[in-house]
């Protein structure tokens, strides 16, 4: 074993192996939970930025008490099948300050035991559509020819590989890079084909767009630039007063989750201040009553020569020997965790949730593991003041 400074200090972490032990599970605790807080604020801060960059429509028309179907779709993928009929959207377009209007029809694969796996089914109109198409062609090349689908991030099938849905198939024309909403879980296709599949298996899923091919699920609606979308939410809601006619501001919907994400953040804050603080002073304790444990030994080391610059550097060597294993394990098993559990996480949440990329990560686990490391030197601040202030050997003295 070298006797230099770290060879000593490896040394003396080994010979109290229930201290070391004890120092590196509360540092591993601590930086476990500082990476998976962080993973989650970063990932979370993510979706929400997604879904504003894809969120091109001001207002949402959907039949009355389904607001939060809607809003589960497109933030959560949650299948879901709701229906009025088509003309809506042709009113909404004569509305003054209405600049485009296009249906979308929301179909549920969720009881039907046909399919490969339940999921939510997007019809859209390719004509007219502006809030999904625009950013669709950045990754697939449009229009879709009969009987292609594009999938979301999460489902399973290789490029041009085939799916079935209520036992037709289609083929897959793209994937879309992950978006950390709804999307990842869902399957574009043209209107044609979803009404074709509601109409030709209704008996499976008990869908009435089998009996009316007018019908559709949503109206996505966008305010010509200049007017206030306050007052053409209220022009719509007059136009379809007792209809039974829901309008959804996006802004409104953004908002809320971004309320929500705000209280979710301050908590973890709180959290990961409330766990440092106990930390540091746990570890000062520690470190402090350590010192005076060891003042015979570091007399000893005094005495046979070393230096009080030699000693400070022993002792700190230690602190950030065992700091660094405690931080890198924490952080080692704070991103296991969120690799495994990430989707689970978001999920339980019920708000987007985006991961963020691999340089992000490897940047998240890196800057655990420094602060991690430097805690251990920072809550040792006052042993080495200690270790300063006097001559170790007479403060020994003073112990016996």
């Amino acid at each position: 074993m070298s006797l230099g400074v770290w060879g000593l200090a490896q040394r003396n972490v080994k010979h109290k192996p229930g201290r070391a032990f004890g120092l590196t599970a509360l540092t591993a605790a601590l930086c476990l939970v500082l990476f998976i807080s962080s993973f989650l604020i970063i990932s979370l801060r993510n979706g929400i930025h997604s879904l504003s960059r894809r969120m091109g429509a001001d207002l949402i028309v959907v039949p009355e008490g389904y607001d939060s179907k809607i809003t589960g779709a497109i933030l959560r993928g949650e299948p879901n099948s709701f229906f009025f009929d088509e003309s809506v959207a042709d009113r909404i377009r004569e509305i003054p300050g209405v600049s485009e209007a296009s249906p979308q029809i929301y179909l549920a694969t969720l009881s039907a035991g046909c399919c490969s796996y339940p999921l939510q089914l997007i019809g859209i109109d390719f004509d007219t559509d502006f809030s999904v198409v625009p950013w669709l062609k950045t990754q697939v090349k449009l229009p879709l020819e009969k009987d292609e689908v594009i999938v979301g991030s999460r489902i399973v099938g290789a490029y041009h590989s085939e799916v079935k849905f209520f036992g037709r198939p289609f083929r897959i024309k793209g994937r879309l890079a992950e978006t950390g909403m709804g999307f990842d879980t869902s399957v574009f296709m043209g209107m044609k084909e979803t009404r074709e599949l509601a109409s030709e298996f209704h008996k499976m899923i008990g869908s009435p767009v089998s009996e009316d091919p007018r019908l559709i699920s949503s109206v996505m609606v966008k305010v010509r630039q200049g007017e206030d979308v306050g007052e053409v939410y209220k022009r719509i809601q007059e136009c379809f007063q007792g209809e039974g006619i829901y309008v959804l501001k996006s802004k409104q919907m953004m908002s809320g989750i971004a309320s929500d994400l705000e209280h979710l953040m301050r908590y973890l804050v709180v959290l990961i201040l409330l766990l440092w603080g106990l930390s540091f002073l746990v570890l000062m304790l520690v470190y402090s009553v350590s010192f005076h444990e060891r003042k015979r030994e570091l007399a000893t080391l005094r005495i046979l020569g070393a230096t009080k610059r030699k000693l400070r550097h022993i002792y700190l060597a230690e602190v950030i020997w065992i700091n660094f294993i405690g931080a890198l394990s924490g952080a080692v098993l704070g991103a296991v965790g969120s690799v495994l559990f990430g989707p689970a996480f978001g999920a339980s949440l019920n708000m987007p949730f985006l991961e963020p990329k691999r340089s992000v990560f490897f940047l998240l686990f890196l800057l655990t593991v420094l602060l991690g490391t430097a805690l251990g030197p920072l809550s040792s601040l006052f042993s080495l003041h200690q270790m300063n202030r006097g001559e170790v050997a007479l403060l020994s003295r003073e112990n016996t």
